[in-house]
């Protein structure tokens, strides 16, 4: 990927930059690596996106390909957090050319959606609850914040239809994705199994 493909995206995360998004001090994500049975590694992030997150996960994709295994996945299960964080983990994801998984009954919604739309190729089970919505700042709605999360969204090649969802969607609330968003996202569902 050349420095222009990516630049319109550097440039809304460094926008999102100025933003205290998250009130209080959160507990970070539980970010961990697995063995899948064709010997490659599947990275799961759970739980809330807080700072740091992107750098452990970019440290536990680097310790899997020291040790000779191949990342091919990562799985979700979020509803969200801190959005710059979110940007950087969907920043590492892009760089990685992984895939994203949102399992049976898991969720992945507010900033765990950037990353998801990250995947080179995104999987959801059928019954996972994949959401979108705007931002806020200290606990305010923050337009600015929104249309940063929006340019990401579209850098990462999400239908317009989703996006307006998410501009338009207060940050107090959550549009639930349908199966058909999804697959005009790309994903595959049909074939999609839990493991």
């Amino acid at each position: 990927m050349k420095y222009g493909d990516i630049r319109p995206y550097a440039i809304a995360v460094c926008a999102l930059a100025g933003f205290a998004l998250s009130v209080s001090i959160t507990v970070a994500a539980e970010i961990k690596t697995a063995n899948l049975k064709d010997d490659s590694v599947e990275v799961s992030i759970s739980g809330n996106i807080a700072a740091g997150d992107a750098e452990l996960l970019r440290t536990r994709i680097k310790a899997a390909t020291d040790a000779g295994k191949l990342v091919t996945s990562v799985r979700l299960n979020s509803e969200g957090g801190n959005l710059l964080e979110g940007a950087r983990l969907a920043d590492v994801v892009r760089s990685a050319k992984v895939s994203t998984k949102v399992g049976e009954d898991a969720t992945c919604a507010s900033a765990c959606f950037l990353i998801f739309a990250a995947g080179e190729t995104k999987y959801a089970y059928v019954r996972a609850r994949i959401g979108v919505h705007g931002a806020s700042e200290n606990g305010t709605e923050s337009r600015k914040a929104t249309m940063a999360m929006a340019r990401i969204a579209e850098e990462l090649t999400v239908p317009s239809s989703i996006i307006r969802r998410m501009v338009n969607t207060p940050p107090s609330d959550v549009t639930w994705l349908s199966l058909n968003d999804l697959r005009l996202m790309g994903a595959d569902i049909k074939h999609y199994k839990n493991q």
